[in-house]
């Protein structure tokens, strides 16, 4: 790693295939403001990106130093500290936990990149099974750590524990990675199926394998858990190809939305279930963005305003939803600390613009859709196939302000039962436009 260009973001997408997305979910930004924000600064360099925050409010992540290269910091209240590196150029930090261990990734003498596990003021080489490139990705408070190794061609996932390195194995394919790691030991990240032609999300529990899925394109990937066992990250949809963040949960996948680009990814939740991570606009310009039960909301909307930032990405937020990520600020992109503040009640209105989708979902026969809007409008509601293919317009027609609700009886326009499968609900009004995904039983 050269430079600290959308941290997570890169490390995920550069390993396994080029990712296309199209976003059919926009939602207004929210303009309350929520957080205080604190510029991390660097290590004598220009550019610097945070990657962790612990419960104690310690944050990790890398800074350019003098020179150029990149450096794995410590920063809390006394200031950013540098961590070094194993004898080389360069290093990464990449997560930290409740007693102050550190993970990540750093350069040896002979240039060679290894993971490393940083405790008690000292960065300990966390060695390989191979003669490859290794990465630590996440660890818990028992100091487990995971990651990944090359192993010829393949990548591969594993566990580190009092020093010894596992490899966990895949979903039957060669490749795996390991992103994170919960307190029960639970590790998510992705791993190949045995047909070689994808990547999904996956999580490990007891050393078993489980595919998690997608939101119904070819690929998916895991990249946070939390103690409930609650799973976020990114994954490919159909009918048409884009890619939005997820929440995975007692084996449903729910679609995260987007701000109205092409492309979102969620990086982090905590034990509340706020979730954040990165979002594209219609101007595929990337935004830090936090989900918290509802709509997908815009960082950049929370913050005071004039203060010179743009954020780009949040990485990771803590049980406090203290939130730390990467922006830009007079030119350079910096880590940013978002802390909450006290925020009187706002009156809002009846209803937000929003589509909640299908229940139940899993329907048999036929299912109920649900929207709202904040004023009365003109709403088109169509079905389609997975293959694109418009079979059912629920609506056209104007609706009022609030909550409203479309049956749909399993039936196709002509008349005919639609088969059992997956079809894609497109709700547009006010020139924004929503998907979601249900699945019909027979």
């Amino acid at each position: 790693m050269s430079a600290p260009t959308k941290g997570r973001i890169l490390s995920i997408m550069s390993g396994s295939a080029t990712l296309l997305s199209i976003a059919l979910i926009a939602t207004p930004a929210l303009a309350t403001v929520r957080y205080e924000i604190k510029d991390l600064g660097n290590l004598g360099g220009v550019t610097s990106e945070a990657d962790g925050v612990n419960p104690t409010g310690q944050i990790i992540g890398l800074a350019q130093i003098q020179g150029g290269n990149f450096h794995a910091f410590l920063a809390d209240p006394g200031g950013m500290r540098d961590l070094g590196t194993l004898g080389g150029a360069q290093s990464g930090a990449r997560d930290v936990n409740s007693h102050g261990d550190i993970v990540g990734w750093a350069n040896t003498a002979d240039g060679a990149k290894h993971g490393f596990y940083w405790h008690a003021g000292q960065m300990i080489d966390l060695g390989s099974l191979s003669n490859g490139t290794v990465d630590a990705f996440s660890l818990n408070d028992a100091g487990t750590v995971v990651g990944s190794y090359i192993n010829g061609s393949f990548e591969r996932a594993f566990v580190w524990s009092g020093g010894v390195m596992q490899d966990i194995g895949t979903l039957g394919g060669t490749d795996s990675r390991a992103i994170a790691i919960n307190n029960h030991g639970d590790v998510v990240g992705y791993a190949r199926p045995v047909d070689e032609q994808q990547i999904h999300a996956c999580l490990w529990q007891g050393g078993v394998a489980r595919d998690l899925g997608t939101l119904g394109g070819w690929a998916s990937h895991a990249l946070g858990i939390n103690d409930q066992g609650k799973v976020v990250g990114w994954s490919l949809m159909d009918p048409e190809t884009m890619s939005h963040g997820f929440e995975w949960s007692d084996g449903v996948m729910v679609d995260l939305g987007s701000i109205g680009g092409r492309y979102s990814s969620a990086f982090a939740i905590n034990t509340s279930g706020q979730v954040v991570g990165t979002s594209t606009d219609v101007n595929n310009i990337e935004h830090a963005v936090l989900w918290e039960g509802g709509p997908i909301q815009d960082l950049n909307s929370m913050i005071p305003p004039g203060t010179g930032w743009f954020l780009n990405m949040a990485s990771d937020i803590n049980d406090d939803g203290v939130i730390v990520g990467a922006g830009t600020i007079g030119g350079a992109t910096h880590a940013f600390l978002l802390t909450p503040v006290p925020t009187l009640d706002v009156p809002r209105p009846a209803a937000a613009l929003a589509f909640a989708g299908a229940a139940p979902n899993p329907g048999m026969g036929g299912t109920t859709l649900r929207f709202s809007l904040p004023t009365s409008a003109h709403v088109t509601l169509r079905l389609f196939d997975v293959r694109g293919r418009a079979i059912r317009t629920l609506a056209d027609r104007d609706f009022g302000a609030g909550q409203s609700l479309v049956a749909w009886d399993g039936t196709a326009d002509d008349g005919s039962a639609a088969g059992a499968g997956i079809y894609w609900a497109r709700l547009e009004t006010s020139g924004r436009s929503w998907a979601r995904r249900l699945t019909l039983l027979r």
